[in-house]
């Protein structure tokens, strides 16, 4: 979700990022969601789950064999070339106008940490325990609208954070023999992509939904430009021992994360976020398949219970969400 990715990318790569980084300036084409091709859009969302699973499964599999900055920047670099093409091909050539500079750098930054912190647990947790703990990200963002911007949260949206929490322990399992500290990444996954769903929920206002996309690569890639250039000293020469195979794992990452951003997309066009969003949380199940196809960890019961409880908790959360507001989807794709 994500990764979380998202996720970017994730990314919890999960619809609520999606659906709130689609929007158009003004002036862009507005659509209504074709729900007639409701079925068609849920065949999507499953096979976007499916992408973001493939492409954190990519990021365990390869490991410590290239170092995480360089991990980074490739996967942006890749995404940030792919939205630029994609903009050229739709004859939209305001690839570096924004109505809000400072939240695309602020956007970028968040996604950027979001992937660090998924990057992270990846190369230290199983599969299954980093996606579902970074599916945490609604009831973060429950918390978030508490805490931080005194909203008014129902006593429903409350119930689904503590049952959330609930999931999380069964998960990790605080003092248990496989407990580890590192569990700090993909909730620390969670807490970047739910603070990245506030500010994506703002530039839809003003921006359209590749432009923004394109942006935040574009920033992120920036960012990592002059983090390995700090680090050379290290970065370069573990650069130049990884072996060819191990490079093709990462363009293949990268395919897979861009990739899942666009069927996100075209998901969104077809079926509402009400819809799609239990089939999200299919991430889970693609996380267990790969888990066990490429590392033969398969999750005990206890773990299993736990993540149909965090799934069960962040379908909720949404749905509960969705009844109070419904807001338009528009973009130009």
């Amino acid at each position: 979700m994500p990764s979380a990715e998202t996720p970017g990318n994730g990314s919890l790569r999960v619809a609520a990022n999606h659906e709130n980084s689609m929007a158009t300036a003004e002036g862009k084409t507005r659509y209504r969601i074709d729900t007639d091709n409701t079925g068609a859009g849920i065949a999507i969302m499953i096979l976007t789950t499916a992408t973001f699973a493939a492409s954190d499964s990519t990021v365990k599999l390869i490991g410590t064999a290239v170092p995480l900055l360089a991990l980074l920047w490739v996967r942006y670099l890749f995404q940030m070339i792919v939205m630029g093409v994609w903009q050229v091909r739709r004859r939209a050539f305001g690839l570096f106008r924004s109505g809000s500079v400072k939240l695309q750098i602020v956007r970028a930054v968040l996604l950027l940490s979001n992937s660090a912190c998924t990057f992270a647990g990846l190369r230290h947790l199983p599969l299954p325990v980093s996606t579902s703990l970074a599916m945490l990200a609604p009831l973060i963002s429950t918390l978030l609208a508490a805490l931080v911007l005194k909203d008014e949260v129902p006593r429903s949206k409350w119930a689904m954070v503590v049952l959330g929490f609930i999931g999380m322990l069964l998960v990790v399992r605080p003092g248990g023999s496989q407990f580890s500290w590192t569990v700090i990444f993909p909730i620390g996954a969670a807490t970047t992509f739910a603070c990245f769903q506030v500010v994506s929920s703002h530039l839809t206002r003003v921006d359209d939904a590749i432009t923004t996309n394109f942006l935040t690569a574009l920033v992120a890639t920036i960012l990592l430009c002059v983090l390995v250039w700090m680090d050379q000293a290290e970065t370069l020469p573990a650069v130049a021992q990884v072996r060819i195979g191990s490079w093709l794992l990462v363009v293949f990452m990268a395919t897979m994360a861009t990739l899942g951003h666009g069927l996100m997309l075209q998901a969104l066009k077809r079926a509402p976020l009400s819809v799609l969003t239990p089939f999200a949380y299919g991430q889970l199940a693609f996380a267990a398949l790969f888990s066990w196809l490429l590392f033969g960890q398969v999750p005990d019961l206890w773990m299993a219970i736990g993540m149909c409880v965090i799934a069960a908790s962040g379908i909720g959360t949404v749905l509960l969400h969705g009844r109070k507001t419904a807001p338009a989807v528009s973009t130009e794709v």
